[in-house]
């Protein structure tokens, strides 16, 4: 698989991003270290995580991975965390989800933007995924009206300072929450993750501040389903034409759906 640098950054990583919050969907552990490892294979080498995907789940299955793949990058988020914690076995974590849909207090993400818990955090994440640094580290969802700026700023350049980062940014699925950020003077960040897709075409946005498409995300699940009649090489090619410079996460659960993006993406090598 081609890879590319992120634009405005040093951050060298595969075209296409392996992203992880439907590995819980994968009953067992066996199936879930296949999928990850056949994303090897395939040339994948950056992988998208958070503590909130399978409550930490997501993150302890992808580091049993990584421990033995010291190559590859990664990505984890801070600001959205699991009820319950975010080291959950995985019977807790879908017992929580499963009675989430009665009463969804119980699986409702916890939404916290202060500093000390994004410190925990991120050294619980540093510990599930076996490493010493994250190479880029997001505020998930972030909402401007509850972060404190300054006090971020200093936290990642710390952070950047110290070895335990590389770079720092923003993702949301909601490109008012993205924006409200460009209001504020001090740019929160260096990285930008943002929906997208070939129809909405979201992430258009970034152009009014002539910022590149650095990350972005959406495209087949939205696409499939409001256009089920494409067909995944017609959405694959207008993908490619939406964002040629930049890198794209994709997921899935499926070994043969993996396969047949794999195939696609070596059409573009």
């Amino acid at each position: 698989m081609k890879k590319i640098i992120i634009p405005n950054t040093n951050l060298e990583c595969s075209k296409f991003i392996f992203g992880t919050s439907g590995l819980v969907r994968i009953f067992t552990k066996k199936e879930r270290l296949k999928i990850l490892n056949s994303a090897i294979d395939k040339d994948f080498s950056h992988f998208d995580t958070s503590p909130y995907y399978g409550f930490g789940a997501s993150e302890s299955i992808l580091g049993e991975i990584l421990k033995n793949n010291q190559e590859l990058t990664i990505t984890t988020k801070v600001g959205f965390y699991a009820p319950g914690g975010s080291d959950q076995n995985f019977i807790k974590m879908a017992l929580r989800k499963s009675v989430g849909k009665i009463f969804p207090s119980v699986s409702k993400a916890i939404i916290d933007f202060k500093i000390d818990q994004a410190n925990k955090s991120l050294e619980g994440s540093l510990k599930r995924l076996n490493r010493e640094r994250i190479d880029l580290l997001l505020i998930h969802e972030p909402i401007i009206e509850l972060i404190q700026t300054d006090e971020w700023l200093t936290w990642f350049n710390k952070l950047i300072s110290a070895g335990k980062i590389r770079y720092y940014g923003l993702s949301s699925y909601l490109i008012s929450r993205l924006e409200k950020c460009f209001s504020n003077k001090n740019k929160l960040f260096n990285i930008l993750q943002t929906p997208d897709s070939i129809d909405l075409m979201e992430s258009d946005f970034l152009k009014k501040y002539n910022l590149p498409f650095q990350i972005t995300f959406g495209y087949m699940h939205s696409t499939k389903k409001r256009f089920p009649e494409k067909s995944y090489n017609n959405i694959f090619n207008e993908v490619m034409k939406r964002n040629p410079n930049g890198a794209i996460i994709i997921g899935t659960t499926r070994e043969k759906h993996l396969s047949e993006i794999s195939n696609l993406i070596e059409t573009y090598k």
